[in-house]
């Protein structure tokens, strides 16, 4: 047990932080040690994500919204050469908006878009720093029973370089061709679920690739460099809502980039729309949308959600002193929490989907407002009550609202999930197999309509966010 997490935070990874992000002080002589705390409370799953599957939330969340366009499917060449001057100096604006960003890397001068490039795709992907590697093949990645006749079924590995994705083996992706028209419902969805496939792996210096060399985003701040998924995690997290105290000890929680990610990628689908790439416009919202959904789990905008700066420093005092116990507790059972949930909510939404569309006998769709989750990611009633073009509407609100949730629902989930998950420090929960499908354990314990209505109110959220997302594209 103890392995598996205190290996995500290597010694050498812990006394880099300290120095590349606060400099010597006061603190300096005791910061390291203090500092393996909140590391080690960081307990990223692998793969780190944050909502499991994100096309069945942003699916959801986009029913009552009017996207019935088709658009055309275009090759990211074909955008890149047909804008690539423009696009240069767009990108030369976003990166001096960027500058406002606390913590945000500059961009080395190294990688600054050439639209001349010999190979503008490698180009374009050095110049927004993601892994040059990624596949960014064009498909529709299709929600359980959605998936049309025609579909040419694609091989869920060709779509990434990544090694450990067998559990997107069941999921739906269609090839389409470049031509091809598209609903941009189905666009936005399928790039919804897109940055977990590569985007934001092995981009740290101490990651052992040329990317991470290169972008200079510093070494990785939390997570072990050595896993691949779990050099993705301070792209997907968000710590922005801390105490002073943590940042005090912790400055390297301050570079998490879940922001940067979802404003820069606003910004290319704006240019897109304005050029009239409108595939591509969609395109870069979904994948601006994984980023905004991120910020909406409470795992992912705080640190350890239930205890406060006094409990964390004194449990780092304990280990200090050789008592490692309560320390590797906390994490384990909080690492077992923030799974269980990502496993439920992916396994509720998919009994809902299969359920809302096995056609019954007369070939009508059963109408998926029977299901309280989608009624709460879909419900629009509310998504005026929020201020989208508010300065800092995705730092302060959107991930404000999920860190300021994220006590009362650690202590929920810790109340309704199974004694073993929420209070056995010894037992590993993954979320992996089958028999660890948490949705079908605690619909057998009679639980699963707790938890559901516990969840509510982040679904909301979700589903309020994703829509504003996009709306804020449509402000030039």
């Amino acid at each position: 047990m103890i392995t598996r997490f205190a290996n995500l935070f290597p010694a050498s990874s812990v006394s880099n932080s300290i120095w590349n992000t606060r400099g010597p002080s006061a603190f300096s002589g005791f910061s390291g040690r203090m500092l393996i705390l909140a590391l080690l409370f960081i307990a990223t799953p692998e793969p780190a994500r944050a909502w499991w599957e994100h096309t069945l939330i942003t699916r959801a969340a986009l029913e009552n919204m009017d996207l019935s366009r088709t658009v055309k499917v275009e090759s990211l060449e074909g955008f890149l050469k047909a804008e690539g001057p423009a696009l240069a100096a767009e990108l030369e604006k976003m990166e001096r908006e960027f500058q406002a960003i606390p913590a945000y890397p500059p961009l080395p001068e190294a990688l600054r878009f050439d639209p001349n490039a010999e190979d503008i795709r490698n180009a374009f992907l050095r110049a927004i720093r993601v892994n040059p590697e990624t596949r960014l093949l064009s498909y529709v990645q299709y929600v359980p029973g959605t998936q049309p006749a025609n579909c040419r079924p694609l091989d869920y590995r060709k779509i990434t370089f990544l090694k450990e994705v067998d559990y997107l083996k069941d999921v739906p992706f269609c090839s389409v061709n470049a031509g091809t028209m598209l609903p941009a419902r189905d666009v936005i969805v399928s790039g919804s679920d897109e940055p977990d496939y590569g985007h934001d792996i092995s981009l740290f210096e101490d990651n052992d690739s040329d990317s991470g060399n290169q972008y200079k985003f510093g070494i990785q701040p939390f997570g072990n460099p050595a896993l691949e998924y779990s050099s993705q995690a301070p792209f997907h997290m968000g710590f922005y809502h801390e105490s002073a105290v943590i940042y005090a000890f912790a400055g390297f929680l301050k570079r998490t980039f879940a922001q940067f990610r979802a404003l820069q990628y606003l910004r290319l689908a704006q240019f897109a729309f304005r050029t009239g790439h409108d595939y591509w416009g969609y395109r870069f919202l979904g994948w601006g949308l994984h980023y905004v959904q991120d910020l909406t789990m409470p795992y992912h905008a705080t640190v350890m959600p239930s205890s406060s700066s006094a409990g964390m420093i004194w449990i780092n005092l304990l280990n200090t002193v050789g008592v490692t116990g309560p320390q590797a507790s906390a994490v384990q059972l909080l690492s077992n929490r923030h799974l269980a949930l990502e496993n439920f909510q992916r396994n509720l939404m998919l009994h809902g989907y299969r359920e809302a569309f096995n056609s019954p006998d007369d070939g009508r769709r059963n109408d998926l407002k029977d299901w309280p989750a989608f009624e709460a990611i879909s419900d629009t009633s509310r998504d005026k009550d929020y201020d989208f073009n508010a300065p800092g509407y995705i730092r302060n609100i959107i991930a404000g609202e999920a860190a300021q949730a994220a006590p009362e629902i650690d202590l929920l989930l810790e109340e309704f999930l199974p004694e073993s998950i929420a209070h056995d420090p010894d037992h590993i929960y993954e979320g992996v197999e089958e028999n660890e499908n948490m949705y079908r354990i605690l619909l057998e314990d009679g639980k699963a309509k707790e938890v559901t209505e516990i969840l509510l109110p982040l679904f909301q959220s979700a589903g309020i966010h994703t829509r504003n997302y996009i709306r804020m594209s449509q402000k030039q």
